[in-house]
């Protein structure tokens, strides 16, 4: 059992307003690239750095002024009380290379529009039935490993993660070398795109690096395969109920409206990157932070083998599996799928005591605000205890935004976290997990950040812990 943290942070407290109260800067950029490099080359120890300097810092990305904010009461202003004055930015804008005009990287009335049509068939009822195919997937690929197995964990569950993603929205596995160019092309796209939106200048965009060449290569097999299958879809006999299906069919409840094929295609490209790499991601990290923790991996085989019995996990057991719900809300506080996102004022915006000025780059880092020691005692220790009930009451509302906060939150929450809990529980009734080496992982940051080379050794559990029969 973990023991209790020795103290319980106060909240934090925003200055009163001081009309044009000065912003501090970052001090230690460079000429002509500012704080670029080092955003690049250790960008999370660069973030948190950041949020040391206050609640709202300036810094350099070449010779533009950057904005980094930090409080939580100040990024919940920009995310939600005040969303309509500050447009995406220009993270955003370099995403729209791979997803075009979809729900992450879309604005305004048509974001809205957008949301409004998929957020319904993203929901618990749909969500219902995507679980049965969940649970398939992981029993076919968790038995095929071995007892006493060294396994790559971080590749397994990219590639559980796309098996699943690939079914739900297209009814049928990608197949070896459509599955090959996605495995491919993804981790290409998500580091250019993370390289570009930290760029000094954008002209480095157009040099003709290797970098360049592998985006563009990476771009057109991502193209080639999504438009093949959509292709491939519509010349299917009606009556399909997988999401693609549901996309192509929908219509915004307002309008009547529904989505060009250009449309669905954005919309595709976006589902395939958030349900590949980001549950991949955080899977691995849940994984490997279980292996590094005997004592709460035992805790949590223990509930599940009494809550659910020889049951596999459905939507209707999660409420109460409460050591399982506070694992995950623990990896992704220690390890959300997006490290840092921006915005930029569409006019100048007062927040807090200071104004930033319109256009201006500005970035805030979910990783950085939940590691916090101000909001989270001992910020670095993973304690799934700490979301225990009565344990949360301290901490302000938007201390922990794993998945943003308003009307661009992730519109896939519900789903992803659905898919955590089935696919951990599969393995963890299964199997227990043990490191396969002392050195500890390390993050690759990316535009999400994923786990570097990650071996887990799995020890079959023996029967008669009320685990399903195999499939």
């Amino acid at each position: 059992m973990l023991k209790e943290p020795p103290h319980t942070p106060p909240p934090r407290q925003t200055a009163e307003p001081v009309p044009g109260a000065q912003i501090p800067s970052m001090p230690g950029g460079y000429p002509l690239l500012g704080h670029a490099l080092q955003l690049r080359t250790r960008p999370l120890e660069f973030v948190q750095e950041l949020r040391k300097q206050g609640d709202i810092v300036a810094f350099r990305l070449g010779t533009r002024d950057a904005y980094a904010v930090n409080h939580p009461d100040l990024i919940r202003q920009m995310l939600v009380t005040d969303a309509k004055s500050f447009r995406k930015g220009r993270m955003f804008e370099k995403g729209r290379l791979v997803a075009r005009n979809g729900l992450f990287t879309s604005e305004g009335d048509f974001h809205l529009r957008q949301r409004r049509i998929i957020q319904p068939l993203l929901r618990r009822a749909h969500i219902q039935q995507y679980t049965s195919t969940m649970h398939q997937i992981a029993h076919a690929q968790v038995e095929t490993w071995r007892e006493g197995q060294e396994i790559r964990m971080d590749r397994e569950l990219f590639d559980l993660a796309l098996a699943t993603v690939t079914r739900v929205l297209f009814s049928t596995r990608l197949g070896e070398g459509r599955s090959a160019a996605v495995c491919r092309s993804l981790p290409v796209l998500l580091e250019a795109l993370g390289r570009r939106a930290v760029a000094p200048i954008d002209l480095l965009d157009k040099l003709p690096t290797v970098m360049n060449y592998r985006f563009a290569r990476a771009l057109a097999q991502m193209h080639g395969v999504i438009e093949d299958i959509i292709a491939e879809h519509r010349s299917r006999p009606a009556g399909s109920e997988d999401l693609l299906a549901a996309l192509l069919a929908a219509r915004d409840e307002q309008s009547g409206e529904g989505m060009s094929d250009e449309q669905v295609y954005d919309e595709v490209v976006t589902m395939l990157i958030a349900g590949t790499e980001t549950t991949a991601g955080a899977l691995s990290w849940a994984c490997y932070l279980l292996s590094r923790h005997p004592q709460i991996q035992r805790r949590l085989q223990a509930e599940l083998d009494v809550q659910l019995g020889d049951r596999d996990v459905g939507l209707d057991d999660l409420g109460r599996l409460r050591l399982l719900q506070q694992v995950i809300a623990e990896t992704l506080r220690l390890h959300p799928s997006t490290w840092m996102l921006m915005r930029s004022p569409v006019t100048d915006v007062a927040l807090g005591e200071r104004v930033l000025p319109a256009g201006a780059i500005v970035l805030f880092s979910i990783y950085a605000l939940q590691r916090d020691p101000s909001l989270y005692p001992d910020p670095d220790v993973f304690d799934p205890d700490r979301w225990a009930p009565g344990r949360t009451a301290q901490l302000p509302k938007d201390a922990y935004i794993p998945f943003g906060a308003g009307i661009r939150g992730c519109a896939g929450e519900q789903f992803a976290r659905a898919e955590m809990a089935v696919i951990l529980s599969v393995i963890l009734r299964r199997f227990t997990l043990e490191p396969a080496t002392a050195r500890p992982a390390r993050p690759i940051v990316r535009l999400i950040p994923m786990p570097g080379a990650m071996p887990l050794t799995v020890r079959r559990r023996p029967h008669g812990h009320g685990i399903p029969a195999v499939r």
